[in-house]
């Protein structure tokens, strides 16, 4: 194996070793039935990216000694510097020796000692990759603001109430049938006129 040329790194804290570290890529796939020719892709949904790491800091470094030095208050310092960086919630950057992990955030953070590393600690660390996105403003062409091919505007409709035709009857009075159907009516309407006509006249109202 390659010896690594940086130690990993969290925000700039760097460590003494990487234990172990696991890179987890997971999607949600549809549990419904696809219909054949549809395009499976667009149903997939991919998850953000998590990495699981391990890693081992201590008052003496054996490793990297020429980058850290060694000093009794080197591990609580990084330990304060860790929980610090936890409840800033803020994107982190991860750095090891093969690749660096930008926009990362902490999901989990556990600080182990025991009799067997004695002043040393074992970080476990998980993060999950935050998903970063830009909104964009366009500017709508006025040509959508128009209807048809010449880009005419669409106009306004009408909301007057329709005509009943009585005006067309009576012009249509060159036919015996029409003619006397005009008269009819007019002289129904007359009748009506000079019936409230009376009646108001009677009660003083004109």
């Amino acid at each position: 194996m390659a010896r690594a040329k940086q130690p990993v790194s969290v925000n700039g804290i760097e460590f003494d070793a990487l234990i172990d570290q696991t890179d987890t890529l997971e999607a949600t796939v549809p549990e419904y039935t696809v219909e054949d020719g549809f395009v499976v892709s667009d149903a997939i949904i991919l998850n953000p990216e998590k990495l699981d790491m391990t890693l081992y800091i201590t008052d003496t470094p054996v490793t990297w000694y020429s980058r850290h030095g060694s000093g009794q208050d080197r591990v609580e310092s990084i330990v304060k510097q860790l929980q610090e960086l936890y409840y800033t919630a803020e994107p982190t950057t991860v750095v090891t020796s093969a690749k660096s992990y930008t926009n990362m955030a902490i999901e989990s953070l556990s600080i182990s000692k025991s009799v067997e590393i004695g002043y040393a600690r074992e970080v476990s660390i998980s993060f999950k990759k935050i998903r970063v996105t830009s909104a964009k403003t366009t500017t709508i062409p006025d040509s959508y603001g128009k209807s048809g091919t010449t880009q005419a505007s669409a106009g306004t409709a009408s909301t007057s109430s329709g005509s009943s035709g009585g005006s067309s009857g009576s012009g249509s009075g060159s036919s015996g049938g029409s003619s006397g159907s005009g008269s009819n009516s007019g002289s129904s309407g007359g009748s009506k006129s000079s019936i409230l006509y009376s009646a108001a006249n009677s009660i003083g109202l004109i």
